[in-house]
């Protein structure tokens, strides 16, 4: 009997986080959100005041390290980030054709459209993936939105509504836009990659005394990982700072770097040539390197990315024995 109940109650939970289509008989990711808190954290409305008089240039402190989601901006169940992959997600979170459908609902002002638009132009610039306004037959679609408190993003694309949250003082500059929208694509952060420890020892007694906090620097499931061979990004955009959750930022690190790496730990000019290589393979056709590529030991910046751009990729991967 309680063997039969342990079947039951799995296959009734995978239903819930699937979903069933009434045509194929095949699972479908489905909208969780309605489970609410008790698979989301929720959102401290006190993060409010914090990131709409944050100076991340005088701080150190990025404003997204501010939230208390997974990750500090990442909303999504927490089964699903010890289960994911450590940079793309599987073909059910990625945006058809490379294609994302947007709508911008929040009230922003003129300079933050700017660094918004900017940083749907910075994707466009360096990789195949396209940014297109949303229709109204449109039902999967990311809403840029401001009226929650934090920087934030839904990881991947759902299945109806998902959500770029930036409220005042997330959008000064290129840099939390691209964060989030590299969440919106798919992407963990880097310092979540099953292969962290191999670069990076992380300082726990230097972090705040929040035990919930350490969660933040969990890696993610070994038997549902992929990197594409493309190696760990101590400068990509989406690895934390080295004094991030540091109880005296600036001061006390919370990351030292284990290999030689000139310059800060995650970078915040603009995505780097990694970054770009893994959404391009991802996404674009860019073929996966059969051997593992160099460990960079400075940050290198994006490429532009065009036809011929594609080729010079596939060049590129072709001379490491790519497939």
């Amino acid at each position: 009997m309680g063997t039969l109940f342990r079947w039951w109650a799995s296959l009734v939970a995978l239903l819930m986080v699937c979903g069933i289509s009434t045509t194929t008989g095949e699972l479908i990711p489905i909208d969780l959100s309605i489970f609410g808190s008790t698979l989301y954290r929720l959102i401290d409305t006190s993060v409010d005041p914090l990131v709409r008089n944050h100076d991340p240039w005088s701080s150190g402190i990025e404003p997204w390290e501010l939230g208390n989601l997974v990750g500090g901006d990442m909303r999504l169940p927490r089964p699903r980030f010890r289960h994911a992959l450590a940079g793309p997600p599987d073909a059910a979170y990625r945006w058809p054709n490379a294609t994302v459908i947007y709508s911008i609902d929040g009230t922003f002002n003129s300079s933050e459209l700017r660094f918004i638009n900017g940083a749907m132009r910075e994707f466009e610039r360096h990789t195949c993936v396209r940014f297109r306004r949303r229709r109204p037959q449109d039902v999967a679609y990311v809403s840029i939105d401001n009226i929650e408190p934090g920087c934030w993003s839904d990881v991947g694309r759902g299945v109806e509504r998902t959500v770029v949250n930036l409220q005042p003082g997330c959008a000064n500059a290129l840099t939390t836009p691209v964060h989030e929208l590299m969440h919106t694509l798919g992407f963990y952060h880097e310092h979540n990659r099953l292969d962290r420890d191999r670069y990076v020892t992380i300082l726990y007694e230097n972090m705040l005394p929040d035990e919930s906090l350490r969660s933040n620097f969990d890696l993610v499931d070994p038997g549902n990982t992929t990197t594409f061979n493309v190696p760990y990004d101590l400068g990509s955009i989406m690895h934390y700072r080295k004094d991030a959750f540091s109880k005296r930022p600036s001061e006390l690190d919370t990351m030292h770097a284990r290999v030689q790496w000139e310059g800060e730990l995650g970078q915040r000019n603009t995505l780097t040539w990694y970054d770009a290589l893994l959404i391009n393979i991802m996404y674009c056709g860019v073929p996966v390197p059969r051997e593992p590529l160099p460990i960079p030991s400075r940050w290198i910046p994006a490429k532009a990315y065009g036809r011929r751009d594609r080729f010079r990729y596939q060049r590129v991967m072709r001379t490491v024995g790519a497939h």
